[in-house]
């Protein structure tokens, strides 16, 4: 956190992060900040630390005002010491569209009238397939090298959104997972997509600024508040977040079946697991990016058994820019309908 008189010296802002809604709820989340815009063009080694310093570096505000206007309804809630705010709320009923869609509401501050009003938006899945895809971000669409930090700290102490590099072949896949006919990145994908992430909620902007970089389909993140408690320190809580933030979508969407994408670092295989496991029928399949190796590890070996003997179609393999192979394993047909998926699978090329 700054130097108070510093941050001071910073407009008051709102961080707007994607939500979702479904027939009956929505689900959205904000942070009031003080803060200065960020460029994400910045060049240079000394510009860019100072640049991603000042994404964790951020000034909260406490017992805001938060107003959000949508679907011709208003709440207003109050920032808790994080600066944080959540609208969990019941909305006049509204049927789902044929294919998702991006509605937008407005977030503005009341008692606050220099700060800048920010767009709401919010993800209403298609109500036709009823298919979507619940992905993790860390080394499944970006490479952060999380498991080996040492080998890796230019990663997460220099690199602007356009310095990262994506994963090979995740563009294509996650692009055919969400409109295999579509004409390119800007076309809103045929299934909704989900992302959740250890990552803090800091590093909202930038992940949102890397996916347009790469053309990676847009979704609204579960990431976590990395407050100082034993719930978000340790690597157990990786895995605890993850399947608690696949808890909450499953249980938002009862209708809907989902893809879960994941690596083999931070808890995905068990959290994948126990969605299986709690969730019967509800996980059309399972892919696991072996990050750290070619072969699939050891330690996550009793998840992967778990998830087979449920009869759960699984991919794990070290790449997926053989997405045309990983899709017809998913049933996925050419012209983007579902066929019922069976089978089991473990690929290491």
């Amino acid at each position: 956190m700054p130097l108070p008189f510093l941050a001071r010296l910073r407009p008051v802002s709102i961080a707007s992060y994607a939500g979702f809604r479904n027939e009956t709820r929505i689900h959205l989340r904000a942070r009031v900040l003080r803060r200065n815009p960020l460029d994400w063009q910045t060049s240079g080694g000394a510009r860019k630390f100072l640049k991603l310093a000042q994404l964790y570096a951020s000034h909260e505000l406490a017992g805001v005002t938060v107003r959000l206007d949508a679907h011709g309804q208003r709440w207003e809630s109050t920032t808790d010491d994080e600066g944080f705010v959540l609208f969990d709320e019941a909305i006049d009923e509204r049927a789902l569209p044929h294919h998702p869609a991006w509605e937008t509401g407005t977030l503005t501050l009341p008692d606050h009238e220099d700060a800048k009003s920010a767009p709401a938006s919010l993800l209403a899945p298609g109500g036709h397939e009823r298919l979507g895809i619940i992905s993790d971000i860390d080394d499944m669409i970006v490479e952060t090298g999380a498991h080996d930090f040492l080998s890796n700290w230019r990663r997460f102490l220099l690199d602007m959104p356009s310095d990262r590099v994506a994963v090979p072949g995740a563009a294509e896949l996650y692009g055919r997972l969400g409109d295999p006919t579509g004409p390119g990145p800007e076309r809103e994908p045929l299934r909704p997509f989900f992302y959740i992430s250890s990552s803090p909620w800091n590093l909202y902007g930038f992940i949102t600024e890397f996916m347009a970089v790469n053309g990676l389909p847009h979704g609204p993140m579960l990431l976590r508040d990395w407050g100082l408690s034993r719930d978000t320190l340790g690597k157990s809580s990786h895995g605890r977040h993850k399947a608690d933030a696949i808890e909450h979508i499953l249980s938002f969407y009862p209708d809907h079946r989902f893809i879960l994408i994941g690596d083999d670092t931070q808890g995905d295989a068990a959290a994948y697991a126990h969605a299986v496991q709690t969730y019967p029928g509800r996980i059309a399949g399972v892919l696991i990016r072996t990050a750290t190796g070619e072969t699939v590890p050891e330690r996550i070996a009793p998840a992967l058994q778990d998830i087979a003997a449920a009869k759960v179609p699984l991919w794990a393999g070290p790449a997926y820019d053989v997405s045309h192979r990983i899709l017809d394993h998913f049933g996925m047909a050419e012209d983007g309908e579902t066929d019922a998926v069976a089978g089991i699978e473990r690929r290491s090329d």
